[in-house]
């Protein structure tokens, strides 16, 4: 009875996570976060959000380089508003 309950346990659980999941957005931010080697948090839509990010540490911003090696450009940064 007991392998049963474990059987029915396990199938429910796959079918739950199955179908309970939904896709992962793919998507390429044009900046990144830098603060030690590594590719570094490339997760910005603006510079300023980066560097808002990135304040108060010893980490800096720079334009996506998997972006740029793609061929695919960079969209132009947006005026900051008053």
């Amino acid at each position: 009875m007991n392998r049963q309950k474990i059987i029915l346990a396990a199938i429910g659980i796959a079918a739950f996570s199955t179908f309970g999941a939904s896709p992962s957005l793919s998507r390429d931010y044009p900046f990144c976060r830098k603060a030690e080697a590594g590719p570094g948090d490339c997760r910005y839509d603006t510079y300023a959000q980066c560097l808002a990010a990135v304040s108060g540490t010893a980490g800096y911003c720079q334009e996506n380089f998997w972006l740029q090696s793609s061929g695919r450009t960079i969209p132009p940064r947006r005026a900051p508003r008053n």
